[in-house]
């Protein structure tokens, strides 16, 4: 399989997907305003807000027919990213609501794969990447962990080199004085951002309604394309996800706790064998500990494997098998909007679809002259 890529030109295997359309991704942790941002922009309520993404409810391909089925999806399955279609200044536009790298039900390496499989199949389909909004509550009075982890493989997922296409676009300023928000917003400035500041990036505020979400989004629209370092690495250069930057930083934490269960399992160990039979119940005690111990090693081993393949050739056999099917055996949402052009159709097999967005893709394209 060929993933070739220019300027204004991409083909798998020779077949052009070029096309005229954007996409931005939104980024942050779980609680920044990514959803309300998004539905702000698209002037209605087309994501659910205020809750894990893998609680809401999704268009999926049915596995048994060509129609879509409505599903409630459960908070234990799979979180995807969604793909919703917005028209700024005239201009189309799809964005990526992503997950963050705080989610209490997925891996990072879980998140990171999918999200290397989304921006192979954007890279792959011709969409034009215009940057990416990092969103950030204002609110927040000091950088926790989850959102220290997610900033630095969301860095390493961009590269230095497109530093210039990020936003870093602070939200809830309603919840916060001006006085609070000027110095919280200086200490990013100062401290957690300078590094990216300094090296291209810009800052805005969101102030939560449309015309700020536009005049953010405007700002990355006027921009050249970018790929991203992740892209580079796994197309260009033909890296395992593991061995690029920002797989490297997970599977290095993947590695630390691999070691560290180990470590419990061996010192539980120990202890039964010194307990040997003069305390039942507390032997019984420490194998339980033990189990979960091996269930999280387990887990920890399947999540660190899962880092070491490159996506990318899957994900071009996928998009040529789907393409080589008549549009009337599609498992994308083109089986049900066959008017919306044949790389966004395609797009819709690496994302979710919330319901919201079938209205959209309706307004979005009934005037599109696109790809058949």
């Amino acid at each position: 399989m060929s993933v070739m890529a220019e300027k204004d030109q991409v083909t798998i295997d020779g077949e052009d997907f070029t096309n005229d359309m954007s996409m931005i991704m939104v980024v942050g942790v779980t609680g920044s305003g990514k959803s309300y941002f998004i539905n702000q922009l698209a002037g209605a309520q087309v994501v659910e807000e205020g809750g894990n993404l893998g609680s809401r409810r999704l268009y999926h391909p049915s596995p048994k027919s060509n129609d879509l089925i409505y599903l409630i999806c459960a908070l234990e399955e799979t979180q995807k990213c969604e793909m919703i279609p917005v028209v700024v200044g005239g201009s189309k536009l799809v964005l990526i609501d992503t997950p963050g790298f705080d989610d209490t039900k997925r891996s990072d390496a879980e998140i990171l794969g999918e999200i290397a499989r989304v921006l192979a199949a954007q890279y792959s389909l011709g969409f034009e990447l215009k940057g990416i909004v990092y969103l950030h509550r204002i609110t927040d009075i000091r950088y926790t962990g989850s959102n220290v982890k997610t900033f630095e493989i969301f860095k390493r997922i961009c590269g230095e080199e497109t530093f210039h296409n990020v936003l870093l676009t602070t939200s809830r300023w309603g919840s916060v004085s001006e006085e609070v928000g000027a110095d919280r917003e200086h200490e990013l400035r100062k401290s957690f951002w300078a590094y990216m500041l300094d090296r291209g990036s810009n800052m805005m505020r969101f102030h939560g309604d449309r015309e700020s979400a536009i005049s953010v989004v405007g700002q990355l629209l006027i921009k050249d394309s970018v790929v991203l370092s992740l892209q580079k690495e796994l197309i260009d250069q033909g890296k395992d996800l593991n061995d690029t930057v920002a797989g490297s930083l997970v599977d290095g934490d993947l590695e630390r706790a691999l070691r560290q269960r180990r470590e419990d399992i061996t010192q539980i160990e120990n202890l039964q064998a010194q307990l040997r039979d003069a305390d039942v119940q507390a032997i019984q005690r420490y194998e339980k500990d033990a189990q979960e111990m091996r269930q999280k090693l387990l887990e920890a081993q399947l999540q660190r494997s899962s880092l070491q393949h490159n996506p990318v050739d899957k994900v071009c056999d996928e998009i040529r098998r789907e393409k080589a099917k008549p549009k009337s055996k599609w498992r994308g949402i083109g089986a049900v909007l066959p008017f919306i052009p044949v790389s966004l159709s395609l797009l819709g097999l690496f994302v979710g679809v919330p319901p919201g967005s079938f209205e959209q893709l309706t307004d979005f394209f009934m005037s599109f002259d696109g790809q058949t």
